[in-house]
């Protein structure tokens, strides 16, 4: 335990001469906080802007009209457990979605993506019968009509 107090003591000392160092320094150079740091504001801005990027909302699928609401994801709530050991279920907490907006009906009006689902050889070909999910493997098609054997 005294060595520990020693260490710890030792520590604290060098910390301070460090500090003390490092304060004469920025007297000596007439450096500022925001020289050293950044200005507080650039920074505030950018953590709000990597954390709106990061953490997108979304909006909630369940709510119980009192105010209580939970997006489907993770653990659920206490208040969704004692509905559903009430007899509740959780159909009966579904939000209805809202009505399209401008943007997403436009978006909606336009023609769907057409897939390709050729191979890449032959983007034309079609897929191939449901055979892979029989377990059977259908026999590849060669693109030049070579044999098999080739």
């Amino acid at each position: 335990m005294s060595q520990i107090e020693r260490l710890q003591k030792q520590a604290a000392a060098i910390q301070n001469e460090v500090i003390t160092r490092i304060r004469k320094d920025i007297a000596k150079y007439g450096l500022t906080a925001e020289q050293l740091f950044g200005s507080v504001t650039s920074r505030t801005a950018a953590t709000k802007a990597v954390t709106k990027q990061a953490k997108p909302t979304k909006a909630p699928k369940y709510g119980d009209g009192a105010g209580n609401t939970w997006g489907g994801m993770g653990k659920r709530p206490a208040w969704i457990h004692e509905a559903l050991a009430a007899g509740k279920s959780l159909e009966d907490f579904l939000i209805a979605k809202p009505a399209a907006t401008k943007a997403s009906a436009t978006k909606s009006a336009k023609a769907p993506v057409k897939r390709n689902t050729g191979s890449k050889a032959n983007p034309t070909a079609k897929k191939r019968p449901a055979a892979k999910a029989a377990g059977k493997r259908a026999p590849r098609a060669k693109a030049d009509g070579a044999s098999e054997a080739a």
